[in-house]
C-alpha cells in the first residue's frame, strides 16, 4: 500500500489532515490499536495511537516512547522503520497523543495543554505568542498522561518502567523540559525536539533553573535536538529579533543549568539543515532506535 507519509525534508502543510497512514499498512513486527481518553471534567477528549510489537514482551517489558502530536507523528512514520524497530531485541511501543480530531496540528488544543502557567493564580491565561489562544495547561495534561494515558496503556502491555521516554516537538519540546523540570520521575527518558525556549521570554529555562535548585533530583536522560535556523522558517521562529534570537538567548541560559542540573544526563542532537517544521520528523527515527539501542544494553 502507498502510504501517504511525510518526508523529514518536506515543509509540513499545517492544514493537513490524517488520511492512509502506516497503521492502514501490512506490518512485519508491529500492530495498531486506537484508545479514547478523556479529562477527568470530561471536557477534553484524546485519541491515543498505539504501535505494539507484536513478537513476546521481554522479561523486563517493552521500552515505551510516549510521543506529543501523535497524528503528525502518525502521519510522518514509515513501515520500514516500524520493521527495523521490530527486529530489535527490545523494541519499543509506541503511545502516539493527539487530540480527538483528524487535524494533523490541533494548534489551540495543542497551545493550550502543551504550555505550562506563567502566573501564580487560577484565572485564564492566553499564549506568550499573543496568538489569543488560551495557555497554561501543562500540568493538567501532564497529570493525565500519568494518571490516566500510561495506566491504560499499563493494562493491556508490559512496560519496562526503566525505558520510558517523552517526546515533543516545538511547544512539544517545551512541555517536555516542563515535564523534566516538575515531575523528572514520570518518564526516564526526555526527548526535545527544537523547543520552544523563547516562550515567555525563557520561562522553561527559569524552572530548569529552580529544579536544579532543588536536590535531589530523579535521574533522567534528556536528549535535545535542534534544528539550524533558517531565514526562511515560514512558522517565523528564526530571524533577526525573532524568536530564533529568543531561542540562543535561552539556550545559552540553558547551557550553564545544564552544568548544574542533578542527575540528568544530557544528550545534544542537532538537525542540519532542517526548518523549524521539518525537524519534526526528522526527530522520529534517532530517537526511538536510540531508545531501542538503549533497552538492549540494559542490565
Amino acid at each position: 500500500m502507498a502510504l501517504m507519509a511525510l518526508p523529514a525534508w518536506a515543509q509540513p502543510d499545517p492544514n493537513a489532515r490524517v488520511g492512509l497512514t502506516v497503521a492502514d499498512a501490512r506490518l512485519h513486527g508491529y500492530r495498531f490499536e486506537r484508545l479514547s481518553i478523556a479529562s477527568p471534567d470530561g471536557q477534553r477528549h484524546y485519541r491515543v495511537h498505539l504501535a505494539v510489537p507484536t513478537g513476546t514482551a521481554p522479561a523486563r517489558g517493552f521500552p515505551v516512547a510516549c510521543m506529543l502530536d501523535g497524528n503528525a507523528v502518525l502521519m510522518a512514520l514509515e513501515a520500514p522503520l516500524l520493521e527495523q524497530l521490530a527486529a530489535s531485541a527490545r523494541p519499543p511501543v509506541l503511545v502516539l497523543v493527539a487530540h480527538d480530531n483528524d487535524l494533523r496540528i490541533d494548534g489551540p488544543a495543542r497551545t493550550l495543554d502543551y504550555t505550562p502557567r506563567r502566573g501564580e493564580g487560577g484565572g485564564e491565561e492566553f499564549d506568550a505568542s499573543g496568538n489569543g489562544r488560551r495557555s497554561g495547561g501543562a500540568d493538567a495534561f501532564l497529570a493525565l498522561i500519568v494518571e490516566r494515558i500510561m495506566p491504560a496503556v499499563r493494562q493491556r502491555i508490559a512496560i519496562d518502567e526503566d525505558r520510558r521516554m517523552l517526546w515533543g516537538h516545538s511547544y512539544g519540546g517545551l512541555f517536555a523540559l516542563h515535564a523534566l523540570a516538575t515531575r523528572p520521575d514520570a518518564f526516564t527518558d526526555y526527548v526535545a525536539v527544537d523547543p520552544s525556549l523563547w516562550w515567555g521570554e525563557g520561562f522553561i529555562v527559569g524552572e530548569l533553573e529552580q529544579a536544579a535548585r532543588r536536590h535531589p533530583a530523579a535521574p533522567a536522560r534528556l536528549s535535545l535536538m535542534q534544528g539550524v535556523p533558517l531565514a526562511s522558517d515560514r512558522d517565523g521562529k528564526a530571524g533577526p529579533g525573532g524568536r530564533g534570537a529568543g531561542n540562543a538567548e535561552a539556550g545559552q541560559r540553558l547551557e550553564a543549568v545544564f552544568a548544574e542540573l542533578p542527575g540528568v544526563e544530557v544528550r545534544r542532537m542537532p538537525l542540519p539543515g532542517l526548518s523549524h517544521g521539518q525537524t519534526l520528523g526528522a526527530a522520529i527515527a534517532p530517537a526511538l532506535r536510540s531508545l531501542a539501542a538503549s533497552a538492549d544494553v540494559s542490565p
